[in-house]
């Protein structure tokens, strides 16, 4: 079984060498394909990536956004599996590779753990479960966003044939969207338990807030209904009522 990781950057170099540091050191490389899709950054990367001789594919050019770059990474991906990991988002130990590998079998469709939230420098400052509103579910499967997004995109790993393309209207959460179809197509998914990234608090859709809360809200009315949507939104808040220190 092959693992392609596929890491979207966009004038992020220093982002994207902190991606790419663990998996310079990895020995079972037979094992794992890079896919890095750059959009067309002017701070140097395409020159590191010319030099550098880890990534097996990769494409610097304009894109229309980081979901076009998604599913741009998505179709030059030949692994059996499939891993986003974009750039500043990162592995910190090894063992987390090698368990990834193991629990790549024929009848997986789907793995996914813990994610780490860091600050700008590195720093831990808890887990997602930790320092959210939002466990980490036992078994996952795509009803398990009903009250929120409670698995980490970057903390997620698919078969392939069964990834769905991102949609490329929704301009924020997209993420969300595509793990729940995907999850609609998975019948064996494994919690491997663990850690498995880091991610970087200053994301895409915490800068962009407001739209970030309407399209979900969007979102998770299509897959679940509106008025059990919203519902379960009215919870959400009570829950951060009683929680506001939770993010």
């Amino acid at each position: 079984m092959k693992l392609s990781i596929i890491t979207i950057t966009y004038n992020n170099l220093n982002g994207l060498k902190r991606t790419l540091n663990l998996f310079e050191k990895v020995s079972f490389k037979e094992q794992i394909e890079y896919v890095i899709v750059d959009g067309g950054s002017s701070d140097g990367t395409k020159d590191y990536l010319q030099n550098q001789n880890l990534t097996h594919v990769w494409v610097s050019e304009p894109d229309k956004g980081i979901y076009n770059a998604m599913n741009k990474g998505l179709s030059l991906a030949s692994g059996e599996f499939v891993w986003f990991l974009n750039a500043g988002d990162y592995v910190e130990d090894l063992s987390v590779v090698q368990k990834i590998l193991s629990n790549l079998e024929l009848d997986i469709d789907a793995l996914y753990g813990e994610t780490m939230i860091v600050n700008e420098l590195g720093e831990h400052l808890g887990t997602r479960s930790e320092l959210s509103t939002r466990k980490l579910p036992k078994d996952l499967n795509w009803t398990s966003f009903r009250m929120g997004m409670n698995v980490g995109h970057q903390s997620f790993i698919i078969r392939k044939e069964l990834a769905e393309t991102y949609d490329e209207s929704i301009k924020h959460v997209s993420d969300i969207d595509w793990m729940i179809r995907s999850l609609k197509n998975c019948s064996k998914v494994r919690n491997i338990n663990q850690i498995i990234s880091c991610f970087t608090i200053d994301g895409h859709s915490t800068i962009h807030r407001k739209q970030s809360n309407k399209e979900r809200f969007d979102v998770l009315s299509r897959h679940y209904g509106y008025f059990p949507n919203l519902w379960a939104h009215l919870k959400i808040v009570l829950r951060k009522i009683f929680s506001p220190f939770k993010i």
